[in-house]
């Protein structure tokens, strides 16, 4: 008798369960419609993304007892998840069978939130496409600690872009003072690449053919070594720029703001076969600044930007520096350089570029826009900014852009991609973006790095910093890498340097001694001293 009555309390217990299970799972025929768009986080909403990026988990930011979301593919069967706490977690296996039966097809999201009665919402249907055109597996970028008075750098890190899988390519120990930065790829080739380090291992590491090497690139006339740099498409020549740069924060009564702005910079070439360094007086003086340099796609060209220098004695006379699109012919095979080309004249129209990144294609120069100086990511006036040299036009690439700053944006290796660093999430922290650019010469919206948890980016301070695509993993233990970082440094020649006393124009000591006589206009407002870039 009692092993009857427990069999029947088993039984009503299994029942319960699964009519809870039921309950919790909506039916689309009786949910009552809500006629908008649901609040997700990350707004993965309207996009189009590649075929093989990670699993966009995000969260369902709207009050219920139970939440679900049912995605509905253009081909094959749809796919319920049970969202726990509006948190919705893709299966990473079945995310991938998916995008890859729907390349170039769109996926629909139907997203339902159950109220304390037990009636199901079913809220207007979110629409994304994937692409045909997939995205470079890898990206690599540098881990700050953002601080008003230091930042802080953790190291430069790898993410696969497949899935959530992290490594550090390379890292400082905490508490250093060290500085790596400026690293950059050769035709996304990630067994071919270059950084900078400062301080006590000083030199410019280029990893390559399996090994790594040092190169001291600071010598007469040059007063820094080499930081923006850009390889040519023959992996033998580098374009780079020498910076030193003037800084202070402006303080108030609740926060305090970092600005910038460059004060010297000069355009070299860097010749990785023989070792030795070239420049032009056209490129290499006292008069203009030069920075931000990249190759053509057919390696005719350098583009950089240029701005005349100035004096800097009040916190006014930063707006004058407003940097204009250039480009300057040098040819690889006999070493000589040709006469600057003004492509656009941006200070003329009140703005200033940076970071122009010419498309693979030839056509396009994809770049930032800002209102002076070429920092912009301490510049809410800074947005992406596309221009067609077949038709001169320039435009603001409103899709991909915010109310706030946008800075480093580089093409994928099709260019049908391109990623950048925006603070739109928070107005501090600048995370990384990727967006879709059609062949018809248009920018999609952009989205944010998934991760694992979507809730990452809540409790994440750091910012990311340099960020670039790449073609696959780099394959370099850290540990050894950073053995290499403490070699000798092998030093670079300049055999026929411009004739240009780089030491009679704006010094450092120069630099700073205008800063100091601008913080005296604005009392309790402390400034650093820098090498190069931040």
């Amino acid at each position: 008798m009692m092993a009857h009555r427990s069999g029947i309390r088993q039984l009503w217990l299994i029942f319960a369960l699964l009519a809870y299970a039921c309950n919790r799972m909506p039916d689309p025929d009786t949910a009552r419609p809500a006629a908008r768009l649901p609040h997700i986080d990350p707004d993965y909403a309207s996009i189009t993304i590649p075929p093989n990026i990670a699993p966009l988990n995000f969260r369902i930011q709207e009050n219920g007892r139970n939440h679900a979301v049912r995605i509905t593919p253009s081909t094959g069967e749809a796919m319920w998840i049970r969202a726990r706490r509006g948190t919705v977690r893709l299966d990473p296996a079945g995310w991938r069978r998916m995008l890859a039966a729907n390349r170039g097809q769109q996926l629909a999201y139907d997203i339902f939130v159950q109220d304390d009665e037990g009636n199901w919402k079913q809220y207007e249907r979110i629409v994304n496409r994937v692409a045909d055109e997939p995205i470079d597996p890898y990206i690599a970028f540098r881990q700050l600690v953002p601080n008003p008075l230091m930042s802080t750098i953790r190291g430069i890190y790898q993410r696969h872009l497949e899935s959530f899988e992290r490594e550090a390519i390379l890292t400082l120990r905490t508490g250093t003072l060290d500085c790596m930065n400026c690293h950059t790829f050769h035709n996304y080739d990630p067994d071919r690449f270059l950084f900078h380090v400062r301080g006590r291992h000083a030199g410019m590491m280029l990893v390559m053919d399996g090994e790594a090497r040092k190169i001291e690139t600071r010598q007469d006339p040059m007063f820094r070594p080499l930081a923006y740099a850009s390889w040519h498409p023959d992996g033998n020549h580098i374009a780079a720029t020498i910076n030193m740069y003037a800084s202070h924060f402006q303080a108030g009564p609740h926060q305090v703001h970092f600005q910038a702005v460059e004060k010297r910079g000069d355009l070299v070439v860097y010749s990785v076969e023989t070792n030795q360094i070239s420049s032009t007086e056209a490129v290499f003086g006292q008069e203009y600044i030069e920075t931000h340099p990249c190759w053509s796609h057919d390696g005719r060209y350098i583009y950089y930007v240029r701005c005349k220098d100035r004096p800097l004695v009040s916190h006014e006379d930063m707006d004058a520096f407003k940097f204009d699109l250039m480009r300057v012919p040098f040819c690889t095979d006999t070493g000589q350089w040709g006469t600057p080309e003004m492509v656009v004249e941006y200070s003329c129209l009140g703005k200033s570029c940076a970071f122009p990144r010419p498309s693979a294609c030839g056509r396009y120069i994809l770049h930032i826009l800002v209102d002076r100086g070429t920092y912009p990511i301490h510049r809410t006036s800074s947005n992406l900014h596309l221009l067609d040299l077949e038709t001169g036009e320039h435009t603001r690439l409103d899709a991909a852009s915010s109310d706030l700053a946008e800075s480093y944006p580089r093409w994928s290796s099709n260019g049908r991609w391109f990623s950048f660093v925006s603070t739109r999430r928070d107005g501090m922290s600048a995370l990384p973006y990727f967006a879709y650019f059609d062949t018809a010469g248009h920018a999609h919206k952009a989205f944010l790095l998934p991760q694992e948890d979507p809730a990452f980016y809540d409790t994440f301070t750091d910012t990311y910093n340099v960020l670039e695509l790449i073609g696959g993993k780099v394959d370099k233990d850290a540990f050894r890498l950073a053995r290499a970082v403490q070699q000798p440094a092998r030093q670079a020649s300049f055999p026929d340097p411009p004739q240009v006393d780089a030491y009679t124009g704006a010094t450092w000591r120069q630099v700073w001694t205008e800063m100091q006589q601008l913080l005296e206009q604005e009392r309790g407002q402390p400034a650093r001293e820098e090498t190069d870039t931040p």
